[in-house]
């Protein structure tokens, strides 16, 4: 006798495709208690058996925006003297948006094993692998702080700015990376690949780099519209304009670019995801 004259539902069933995106923020919104615990564990067992605890989301970018500045300094010879401040920007900027991608690429093959017998929706795993690095990044942001104090930066409105960028990375992060994950869970080499892409895209987005140097060395030519096309570059300068208080003279037309791109990678990750998600975690 088949289910329905069971009376039984299905475990998982398919909404319309192009209401897809609403329905997992709904279920999203829904289950936001849920959320809250997840990130609460997953914040527990990253740091329960570190020392310093929650001080590595502080020394972890501190440390890396030293040696990187460093080494830039010496090589490039950069006598910006706020440079430092804009590598620990860019650090913690770019961090965010990795590790969202990343941990979202890798939630359904990280646990798959639950999925067979829990009704919860799958995009919980990895939104909440994304808010866990929200909240880390929200820490690690105490480290722009004391450099503000040094180089006698103004408290501006400008600062209100800065979590709305980061939200814009996380949220960029977690649309990639719901792409790839049916992907990466059928293929592991996929996950492998990502990594490598996330590595080289270190290099070519603005951490160690800034826009106006960008603009200096391309000018208004093809290679410098090309750039942004990484997801990264708008919402890494408008962190560093929001906390500098200035102006990088980003044109309007890449600022409304580069905050679409996160909202069309979510539509289209969304409806993929939706799809290929459930026979992604079958065939495993």
């Amino acid at each position: 006798m088949r289910d329905t004259e069971q009376g039984l539902n299905p475990m998982w069933t398919q909404s319309p495709i192009l209401l897809t995106p609403v329905i997992t923020l709904r279920e999203l919104f829904e289950r936001r208690n849920l959320l809250r615990l997840m990130v609460k564990r997953n914040l527990t067992a990253r740091y329960s058996r570190a020392y310093l605890g929650f001080g590595w989301a502080v020394l972890e970018p501190l440390l890396f925006s030293l040696i990187y500045s460093f080494v830039f300094s010496v090589l490039v010879g950069s006598s910006d003297r706020l440079y430092a401040l804009n590598v620990i920007v860019g650090v913690i900027g770019w961090n965010l948006f990795a590790r969202s991608l990343l941990g979202s690429a890798n939630s359904l093959y990280a646990n798959s094993n639950l999925f067979s017998f829990s009704l919860i929706p799958k995009t919980v795993f990895s939104a909440s692998e994304v808010l866990t690095e929200l909240v880390l990044v929200v820490i690690a942001s105490l480290t722009i702080i004391p450099f503000m104090i040094y180089h006698d930066l103004p408290l501006t409105s400008s600062l209100l700015m800065l979590p709305i960028w980061l939200i814009v990375l996380a949220f960029g992060g977690w649309s990639f990376g719901l792409l790839v994950a049916p992907m990466a869970c059928k293929i592991p080499d996929v996950l492998k690949f990502t990594n490598f892409i996330v590595r080289a895209g270190f290099f070519l987005s603005p951490v160690m780099w800034t826009y106006p140097m960008l603009t200096r060395r391309f000018g208004e030519g093809i290679f410098n519209d090309l750039a942004h096309i990484n997801p990264v570059v708008v919402p890494i300068t408008g962190m560093r304009d929001a906390v500098i208080s200035t102006s990088s003279g980003i044109p309007g037309w890449a600022v409304v670019v580069g905050l679409l791109i996160p909202i069309i990678a979510f539509l289209f990750s969304a409806m993929v995801f939706s799809r290929k998600a459930n026979k992604a975690v079958i065939g495993i």
